[in-house]
């Protein structure tokens, strides 16, 4: 409701503009009524008034006088002039004081209406171009190009922006849909204008800005001048849960937000925001919807290790073992040692790349060459990169070890029966002393067929294939233990260490010894 004050010194005048006119109906509600100029200036220091409507002769303060004022010191609030004919070239010298209309006073309630029409319009254009204004100065301050404190004190006087005790709300809006790209600008821009619309519902009793910063970000900047802390700092996440809820329809969406301390100072404005910030980020890592800033958080972040890498290479051997329960069992361990160690998370996506990136070596044969899953190794690095929290990351790995799983043990065109059966032979009994004869009467065909017919199928020798696996299966027992070299070679069939040093030699280009050296 816009609010209007009518100024007049004829009674009859104050009381026929209340009562003849549907304030209502024009959306107005009319709060102040004052019977000359200083009394009018004298209300407008405490009511927040849009629209007065004055006379212009009255006694002290006259109306071209109170326009003047208006114009000085409020120039967001719109004036009409009720004059008579007699001084109407004297009601138009106030045009250099942006006066919105002229009516006379012969019956001026037929012209009210059309008049508060243009005032309105003229408020509505006004608060466009400032939240325009405020907008671009938040987002200024938010990204650190204004930093210095009495600068952003000066530009928040000059823009309108009062602030005395606040805190400040980040709102950042993520797609759930596996494919962020099918996500427009224009559904984006859709939704983060319907979140600060039930900002702006939720904080409506509240002095507030709010503000859209990014592509799906936007900031709250909620002010509890002359309220009690202690309540705010409650009724603040209490009214970001009510945004929630609002936005829940929106269900391939979610919202985070991340609340700052309390702050007494528009000074401590860029600080606030770092907090706000800050509060977000640990948010979204640990998929918190709302999240506030804990100044006495000494924990550091990751500096316990992880031991990363045996735990992908005990994922690896599970997928090539078709092993999708323990494969995932042990996934859900890697991520509960990312938690325990408050791991940073781009240190957990690196590990997930990692995965990925050792599970499609294991379709690097040409029977895999033309499968989709192959092909889209860049966009499973792409889909890590995207995720915002540890449950986003730990979800897309589990299904990404589910399809690997699925590929492996799948009869499709694109694995033969009997090459699936022998790579499972050597899977499973590598570390003993078998052979072609040994696979081929497990698979319960000719050695001479088996041997033609993995070559065709694989591109690969049947018995290089055994001894590649052998040989990454040693390579990890000399990354991961204190076993000796012979103690190494007997873990994966081999028992004469010498041609165990030989065929480590001929896999990987230096001895078993110098490779132990390096790690």
């Amino acid at each position: 409701m816009y609010k209007v004050m009518i100024v007049d010194d004829e009674s009859v005048i104050r009381q026929g503009l209340q009562s003849f006119v549907d304030w209502k109906s024009l959306d107005c509600e009319l709060v102040v009524m004052a019977s000359n100029g200083m009394e009018a200036k004298e209300y407008l220091q405490s009511v927040q008034i849009d629209i007065v409507i004055t006379d212009i002769k009255m006694p002290g303060m006259d109306g071209i006088e109170l326009a003047k004022y208006m114009y000085e010191n409020h120039s967001h609030t719109k004036v009409i002039l009720l004059t008579a004919y007699a001084d109407f070239a004297y009601a138009q010298s106030a045009i250099k004081y942006n006066v919105v209309d002229f009516l006379v006073k012969i019956n001026p309630t037929e012209k009210i209406p059309e008049a508060v029409q243009k005032a309105k319009e003229l408020i509505a254009l006004q608060q466009k171009h400032l939240s325009e204004i405020r907008d671009k100065f938040i987002k200024e301050v938010y990204d650190n190009m204004i930093s210095h404190p009495e600068v952003i004190a000066n530009k928040m006087k000059e823009h309108g922006i009062f602030l005395d005790h606040y805190l400040i709300a980040v709102f950042e809006i993520n797609d759930l849909a596996e494919n962020h790209s099918e996500t427009t600008s224009r559904e984006y821009d859709s939704l983060v204008n319907q979140v600060r619309h039930f900002s702006n519902l939720a904080f409506k009793d509240s002095q507030h800005y709010t503000s859209i910063i990014s592509r799906n970000q936007l900031v709250s900047i909620v002010s509890f001048a002359n309220e009690n802390e202690s309540e705010y700092k409650q009724l603040i996440p209490n009214k970001c849960r009510e945004i929630l809820k609002m936005v829940d329809n929106f269900m391939n969406f979610t919202v985070h937000v991340g609340i700052s301390l309390p702050h007494i100072s528009p000074f401590e404005l860029s600080e606030a925001f770092g907090e706000a910030k800050k509060a977000l980020t640990d948010g979204l890592y640990h998929d918190i919807a709302i999240s506030f800033y804990h100044p006495n958080d000494t924990t550091s972040l990751g500096l316990r290790s992880v031991q990363t890498h045996t735990y992908i290479d005990e994922i690896i051997t599970y997928i090539q073992q078709e092993n999708a329960v323990e494969a995932s069992l042990k996934l859900t361990k890697l991520f509960d040692s990312y938690k325990e160690n408050n791991a940073p998370i781009e240190h957990i996506k690196a590990g997930g790349l990692l995965l990925c990136s050792m599970t499609f070596k294991l379709f690097a044969e040409p029977q895999w060459a033309d499968l989709s899953f192959v092909n889209n190794e860049s966009k499973a690095y792409a889909q890590i990169q995207n995720c915002k929290s540890i449950r986003d990351l730990f979800q897309m790995l589990s299904s990404f070890i589910q399809s690997s799983i699925h590929i492996l043990s799948s009869q499709g065109n694109h694995s033969n029966y009997l090459v699936r059966e022998v790579n499972k032979c050597i899977r499973e009994h590598f570390n003993k002393q078998i052979n072609l004869q040994f696979i081929a009467e497990y698979v319960h065909v000719n050695s001479s067929y088996l041997s033609r017919l993995y070559k065709k199928e694989t591109g690969e020798a049947l018995m290089d294939t055994l001894n590649k696996y052998r040989i990454d299966m040693a390579k990890r027992m000399l990354k991961n233990s204190t076993l000796k070299i012979f103690e190494v070679a007997r873990g994966v069939g081999i028992e004469d260490p010498a041609y165990f040093t030989h065929v480590f030699t001929k896999y990987t280009g230096v001895s078993p010894r110098a490779f132990k050296e390096k790690i």
